[in-house]
């Protein structure tokens, strides 16, 4: 085996000798030296051919990728007319009903105003100069300046190469996405475009249509909102900036916003201010204390003109900037009369004269005029700019793709219970009878409403004021006020039920005194109710007891600041977030006390919208949804942009969100919120009255909707002298509130079916005397989670006469139902923790406002049940 592999080796090797030495044998070197180059020139050869054949086939690949790009990229193209461009440029963003229908078209201001004709000749020559210098004479495309801005574009040098048509086409009919998909359509539409529009027509579409930097679109508007001016009379220095300022609108713009220094006089200010509202991540820092004072003077100026602004720019909610020549947009301008030079549109004493007279153009912001305006179209217009910016666009291009997009925007607002809305609120009778203009021009008191459907969270009716004047002013809907006793069913009588030892037979003093914590016995809120004995659960709620509420929230925790942690988790859980969980000293600037908590005298309060949305939770068997107050945001051509995904999450379990449901029934049928009744629907609800009664409320849900109602003077005003005016009280209480509630539901629930609100499997129901909280004959019956009943029998087991509004019992020793919101004494106490005169939040220092003598009765304790329990009877059936 091991010779046979020799012997094929040695013949492979023989074979590959012998034919070496055939070669160098018999050819000469010369000859030998041909002989091998012959290959090397075949090989040359098919390489040629292999790279001819290969850009052959890169160019057949590439025209047909291209084809295929161009067919692929005009499939979907529309036939381009004067009347195309005209519904472009003249469509508007739309607001729209539930129902489809208009509710109203945005209001665009200073935003764009397209004209019909433009005579302005200097205008058009300026834009030409600049854009497109042969705009007459080619047909759409310029394929020089094309070529041109490729190459330089391949050089690295930035250059645009679009025409004026091309610049129309990605105004309205293309995008502004930098894809070679968008310009092979911009190529298309703007050869269209010169077959089937005239060249001034284009010309006007552009200028309608062009963006000048801070939201104003075309030239109407652009001269307007820059120069207070039409654009008929905007002078050479004034065209140039403003066409100038097309090639980048941020930079170029021909003013810049800075803050006041606290040096300007009134003249240095004059038709020079700008507001804007101020968010969390709007871009401007707060206002410094050198800006809040200039805000004072601006207002004594008359450079404010409304009271409303002046309030926000105070609490920091707005923000003033005044305007000031921008030294870019001088030199672009001075670029476009250069350009206009070289074009000979002027000569050269024009263009001497403009390019010194650019430097002194002046920057005039036109006044706003005043209107009654639906609060409703500002909250949508704050919603969906919002929305807009989580989708990834900055506030400018939000704003204007608002303004200037042709936007279709689905509200949930319902057409006929917004007419009813506000056609309560423009009926003076539903209002305390010392109503009237303020020396500001301001109606007072004020008052705010919201209604939701808390099945879904939308928002079905708004109002944010009483006649209110002005776009992008206070929005009371959206702006905490003090709640008072409306915050107790949140940050109290949930959480106790929600333990499962508290029920609504639990009974707890009413007196003055006797409580659990070192804190509220310096504090010792006053009694609101007649302060001579017990009140279970129930009882306490309906009556408004504030003595009651305090035990109770005595009962949450172990101290008192474990008592708070739990009030205050409950209230964000309920999707409040005006509550200031802030561990300081200073009762202005936290929540963090029982005042506040219990009785709702908070650092800056609860909005209507967050306190509907949070009783909502409650009618909603528990679970919270982010209020919505549109549904859907689409283009002009129905692509949708937004859709609403409302964040949903559970407060507390169905049974216990019932509950709270059947003792909130209670406050009207047996307590504070009689004249909530809108017949024979059923009614939850909670009043409130704040401090001296500056506040009062109505909140309250049917088993169809939710809302909540304030009426109070805006706090913390000042006349023209710089005084402030003082708040005054509403002297008909939450009576008046849960009045204008009722008006406003009643025709909204007209012709709905009477239901009542649906028990869970999970609930029991207890005849219960509303004193002691025992098992009563006659008592009124009462809903109690599975698990949890009645602990005695009713001591009370005598009948007597029927509540007028429900035909539930009471016992001689029950409080009757009256005003029950505020003492039955006018002992100058009230049932919030706190609040100065003018209303602005907080709570007051121990020894004023609610402080006072007073003990309790020997024996009494701050909760629990009483001794001696007794078997529960068996449940009634729902």
């Amino acid at each position: 085996m091991s010779r046979d592999n020799d012997d094929k080796n040695k013949i492979r090797r023989r074979k590959v000798t012998s034919s070496k030495a055939d070669v160098t044998k018999n050819t000469p070197k010369n000859d030998y030296k041909k002989v091998s180059s012959k290959p090397k020139k075949h090989r040359k050869r098919s390489k040629i051919k292999i790279f001819g054949v290969l850009i052959l086939f890169m160019l057949v690949v590439g025209v047909a990728v291209g084809s295929a790009l161009v067919f692929s990229s005009l499939r979907d193209t529309q036939v381009v007319t004067k009347s195309v461009l005209d519904q472009k440029t003249y469509s508007k963003t739309v607001l729209k009903y539930a129902d489809g229908s208009t509710l109203a078209e945005a209001e665009t201001g200073d935003k764009k105003e397209p004209l019909k004709k433009l005579n302005n000749k200097t205008v058009k020559e300026a834009l030409i100069s600049i854009e497109d210098a042969r705009f007459y004479e080619h047909n759409g495309v310029d394929i020089k300046g094309l070529f041109r801005s490729v190459v330089k574009t391949v050089l690295g040098k930035k250059q645009g190469g679009s025409t004026i048509p091309m610049q129309v086409s990605k105004l309205l009919l293309t995008s502004q996405d930098q894809t070679l998909t968008r310009k092979i359509k911009d190529i298309y539409y703007a050869y269209e475009m010169s077959k089937t529009v005239s060249k001034d027509d284009i010309l006007l579409t552009y200028l309608n249509n062009m963006y000048v930097g801070n939201s104003f679109y075309g030239i109407e508007a652009a001269s307007q909102g820059y120069f207070n001016k039409a654009a008929e009379k905007l002078t050479l220095p004034e065209a140039a900036m403003l066409v100038g300022a097309t090639n980048n609108p941020s930079r170029y713009a021909p003013y810049t916003k800075v803050k006041l220094d606290g040096s300007e006089q009134r003249s240095d200010l004059e038709n020079k201010l700008l507001f804007y509202s101020h968010t969390a991540n709007d871009g401007f820092d707060d206002p410094t204390q050198v800006e809040l004072n200039m805000i004072d003077k601006l207002y004594s100026w008359g450079l404010i003109t409304d009271y409303d602004t002046y309030s926000q720019l105070k609490k920091g909610t707005m923000v003033v900037r005044k305007a000031v020549l921008n030294e870019n947009a001088v030199g672009r301008a001075r670029t476009v009369l250069n350009k206009m030079l070289e074009n000979e549109y002027i000569s050269q004493s024009e263009y001497d004269q403009a390019y010194a007279d650019v430097a002194n153009v002046k920057i005039e912001i036109p006044k706003s005029i005043e209107t009654i305006v639906s609060t409703v179209e500002d909250y949508v217009y704050e919603e969906v700019i919002e929305a807009l910016k989580d989708q990834g666009y900055t506030q400018e291009e939000a704003n204007n793709l608002y303004y200037n997009g042709g936007l279709q925007i689905q509200t949930t607002i319902d057409s006929n219970m917004q007419a009813e809305l506000e056609s309560q609120y423009n009926n003076s009778s539903n209002f305390p009878v010392n109503s009237g203009l303020d020396s500001n021009g301001i109606m007072q008191p004020q008052s705010a409403m919201v209604i939701m459907d808390h099945h879904t969270g939308q928002i079905k009716s708004l109002i944010g004021g009483r006649n209110v004047k002005g776009k992008r002013t206070l929005n009371r809907a959206t702006s905490p006020s003090q709640p008072g006793s409306a915050i107790k069913p949140l940050s109290i009588y949930t959480p106790a039920i929600d333990t499962l030892e508290m029920t609504q037979s639990s009974v707890f003093s009413d007196a003055r005194g006797g409580y659990k914590f070192t804190q509220n016995q310096k504090w010792n809120p006053s009694t609101t109710t007649a302060g001579a004995g017990n009140m279970s659960l129930r009882l306490g709620m309906a009556k408004s007891s504030n003595t009651v509420a305090v035990k109770v929230a005595e009962s949450l925790g172990d101290d008192y600041n474990e008592c708070i942690d739990v009030m205050i988790d409950y209230l964000k859980n309920f999707g409040i977030t005006s509550v200031v969980d802030s561990k300081t000293n200073n009762s202005s600037t936290t929540d963090r006390t029982f005042p506040s908590l219990t009785l709702g005298g908070m650092a800056y309060g609860i909005s209507p919208l967050e306190m509907t949305a949070a009783y909502a939770a409650l009618a909603n068997g528990g679970v919270y949804i982010e209020p919505t107050v549109f549904t859907t945001v689409s283009t002009y051509s129905g692509e949708l942009i937004v859709k609403a995904n409302p964040e949903e999450h559970r407060v507390v379990d169905e049974e216990v969100a019932y509950v709270m449901t059947d003792m909130l029934k209670a406050v009207v049928t047996e307590g504070t919120g009689s004249n909530a009744s809108i017949g024979s629907m059923p009614v939850a609800g909670k009043t409130g009255t704040t401090n001296n009664k500056y506040c009062v409320w109505f909140v309250g849900y049917t088993p169809y909707y939710v809302g909540a109602t304030y009426i109070g003077d805006d706090p913390g005003r000042k006349d023209a002298d710089g005084n402030v005016i003082k708040m005054r009280s509403v002297e008909e209480s939450s009576a008046i509130a849960a009045s204008l509630w009722a008006n406003v539901m009643r025709p909204i629930h007209e012709n709905l079916e009477v239901v009542d609100f649906e028990a869970p499997d999970g609930i029991n129901f207890y005849k219960i005397n509303l004193t002691d909280g025992g098992i009563s004959t006659y008592g009124s019956k009462a809903a109690f989670v599975k698990g949890t009943s009645p602990t005695r029998t009713s001591s009370y087991q005598v009948p007597v006469q029927n509540n007028s509004n429900t035909g539930t019992q009471q016992t001689p020793n029950e409080t009757p139902a009256g005003d029950g919101d505020t003492p039955p004494t006018d002992d100058g106490t009230d049932e919030t923790g706190g609040g100065t005169d003018n209303g602005t939040g907080g709570t007051t220092d121990p020894g004023t406002g609610e402080t006072g003598g007073g003990t309790t009765n020997p024996g009494e304790t701050g909760g629990g049940t009483t001794d001696n329990p007794t078997t529960p009877d068996t449940p009634t059936t729902p």
